[in-house]
């Protein structure tokens, strides 16, 4: 094995096991005003799969009705204001994941 074949194999493995992912998404059933919050995070190899596992639990709960709360109409978010159950924006530390 020639020394710059090893060194790109060395790199490919740091990458792999030093990345790291994270992803969250707020939904909200129009009607109840019931939030859930879709998120995960992996670090090495784990993070590749961050995105599909998100991707189903969003799947899973839009086949219930729920919505990202970006996506809701203007009726839907006015009828939640109304009812007291529109839920309150993420901070920015909450979305990145800094503290």
């Amino acid at each position: 094995m020639t020394s710059r074949l090893r060194l790109c194999l060395v790199l490919f493995a740091w990458l792999a096991l030093s990345s790291c992912a994270s992803q969250s998404v707020m939904l909200v059933h129009p009607q109840s005003g019931s939030t859930v919050r879709c998120e995960e995070e992996g670090v090495g190899l784990l993070a590749a799969a961050v995105g599909a596992r998100v991707q189903d639990c969003l799947e899973s709960y839009r086949s219930k009705g729920f919505v990202r709360t970006e996506d809701l109409t203007r009726e839907q978010r006015a009828d939640l204001e109304r009812k007291g159950l529109l839920p309150k924006p993420e901070e920015p530390s909450a979305r990145t994941g800094s503290y």
